[in-house]
């Protein structure tokens, strides 16, 4: 059952991204997951299919603007204990465009990781075979304590099934990130939760989460 997005720990909430964010307190998580619905790579690259049968489901997503996956960026800071992570999901083109930079005055980028979904996907020169995972750290900019797997490749190759979500994430890699930089019973946050496979990971973990979706899970 979905509910509105609160502070409900543990269940699939349909609601928005801020209006969650905003009820959270200060310094109450280690780790927020962002995966932003802006599908700037499609309309820029203009493939022809947004909207089509191909990308029907993608397209039917409700799109964030640039200035509001900002204004989260800056409020999942203020719900991060020093020395926490954001992870942020974004397309090569966002990435080469430098989309991330409008929030190093707060953020530093600490790594990065290329996921390869084992998908030919569409591409005027290269094809785009997968995303990349920006990891964000809030100051104290340290790993010792605060990042304990060493063993997690920066190329990650794992197969999802869209047919559950067009915009699923892979459900090992997530959880070696939950694994390596919380604790049992700490909190992870994801304000657009998308197929909540977070949630499922962050369960499986013994670790709390809390997160919503617009269209729900």
């Amino acid at each position: 059952m979905l509910e509105r997005a609160n502070g409900t720990l543990n269940v699939a909430q349909r609601g928005d991204a801020l209006v969650l964010l905003r009820s959270l307190a200060d310094g109450c998580s280690p780790l927020a997951f962002f995966d932003p619905q802006f599908r700037e790579l499609l309309e820029k690259q203009k493939y022809g299919n947004e909207g089509k049968s191909r990308q029907k489901k993608r397209a039917e997503l409700p799109a964030m603007t640039a200035g509001y996956i900002d204004e989260c960026c800056r409020e999942i800071f203020r719900v991060l204990r020093p020395g926490g992570y954001l992870l942020r999901w974004l397309d090569k083109f966002a990435l080469c465009m430098g989309r991330h930079q409008r929030i190093t005055d707060i953020y530093e980028c600490v790594d990065l990781i290329a996921w390869d979904k084992l998908q030919m996907g569409m591409g005027h020169r290269a094809r785009n075979c997968g995303d990349f995972l920006l990891v964000l750290q809030k100051p104290p900019i340290i790993a010792k304590k605060t990042w304990r797997d060493h063993g997690i490749r920066d190329r990650w190759a794992e197969k999802v099934d869209r047919k559950i979500h067009p915009h699923i994430k892979p459900f090992r890699l997530i959880e070696r990130l939950i694994g390596a930089t919380t604790e049992p019973g700490d909190l992870v946050v994801d304000p657009a939760a998308g197929s909540f496979v977070v949630m499922h990971a962050a369960i499986k973990l013994g670790r709390n989460f809390v997160g919503c979706d617009l269209m729900g899970g």
